[in-house]
């Protein structure tokens, strides 16, 4: 008979690899985050369809009651896009950059439900819970604002109206950032259709049933022209109106480095049992440990990273010491 301590399990979801346990399993996404709207950052090439969650619960471990994810903050994505974002910000479809400019976004009636700055600002930790709830979303923009972008760039653009290194936490990252690719990256949105383009707000709403947009927009525009953003709060610099055809609205889903949360454990990374008592030689570290992370993504850059070094050295020393025992 084998001995247990020859039967040490041990397995780490890292960040830092882009593992995903609900990137490749929607029925997951579903259980844990209520969304099927989640896609792998990897350009949905992720191998990780949560074995590792089932693993520890057929083994008798209790789950933690919270999940969360970590989002790529890249830009908004879609399942019907043929280039999501991989690994740099901007080798994605230049489109999916209003996902998370600072400019208007809507939900799937056509109606605001965030402040736009804190997504573009703090898209990790103060917009992920938002657009995943709110998924899909929709970013709307004028010719007016598009032809800025391709020229000015987000910096010059924000800057101009009052964004300053002082207020404006997100900004040297997009020095020199222009979107000059829009044109012909618009050909491809639209034929895959998640992009829409339209010479009037009324088209554009029936393009994707967002049936509150114009009334949105008129409210909208309205804070643009008042320099203040009494529903939500959104910063003057990140207030631009929504006045010249043509219309555009791109239609985002969240994506995701990994997601995180999972096994209850012990300060020891030993899985729990629903008595929370250990279950003898099986560990869990990094992004599927439920106890040392959760939703939603903290607002501590790094941690993620720290998250799965450091719990899998813990792991590993205290499994030689069992071992040992």
């Amino acid at each position: 008979m084998t001995n247990d301590k020859q039967r040490i399990t041990y397995w780490t979801k890292a960040s830092t690899s882009h593992s995903c346990w609900a990137g490749s399993n929607r029925d997951l996404q579903e259980k844990f985050l209520k969304t099927r709207k989640l896609n792998a950052a990897a350009g949905g090439n992720s191998l990780c369809t949560g074995d590792g969650i089932t693993m520890a619960s057929d083994a008798g471990a209790v789950l933690c009651k919270t999940f969360g994810y970590c989002p790529c903050e890249y830009g908004g994505t879609n399942a019907k896009a043929s280039r999501p974002a991989k690994q740099d910000k901007y080798d994605q479809n230049y489109w999916f950059k209003f996902g998370l400019y600072g400019n208007l976004l809507v939900d799937a009636e056509g109606k605001r439900f965030i402040n736009e700055g804190l997504l573009c600002d703090y898209p990790m930790s103060y917009g992920s819970e938002q657009i995943v709830l709110n998924a899909p979303w929709y970013g709307i923009v004028d010719q007016d604002y598009v032809d800025a972008m391709q020229t000015q760039g987000l910096y010059e653009y924000t800057t101009a109206k009052g964004a300053t290194a002082e207020n404006w936490f997100i900004g040297n990252y997009f020095k020199g950032r222009i979107l000059d690719k829009l044109p012909e990256d618009a050909e491809e949105g639209l034929a895959e259709g998640w992009l829409a383009k339209a010479d009037s707000l009324e088209e554009l709403a029936e393009a994707f049933g967002l049936k509150d947009l114009p009334e949105t927009v008129a409210k909208y525009n309205e804070y643009c022209d008042a320099g203040e953003d009494p529903q939500f709060g959104t910063s003057p610099w990140y207030l631009s109106k929504i006045q010249t055809p043509p219309f555009y609205a791109v239609q985002c889903e969240p994506s995701a480095w990994s997601t995180f949360g999972g096994v209850r454990t012990d300060d020891k990374l030993r899985a729990l049992d629903a008595e929370n008592q250990p279950l003898k030689g099986l560990y869990v570290v990094g992004t599927d440990n439920g106890s040392l992370y959760y939703s939603p993504y903290y607002d501590v850059p790094g941690y993620c990273y720290g998250l799965c070094i450091d719990s899998g050295y813990i792991a590993a020393n205290e499994a030689f010491d069992y071992i040992n025992m």
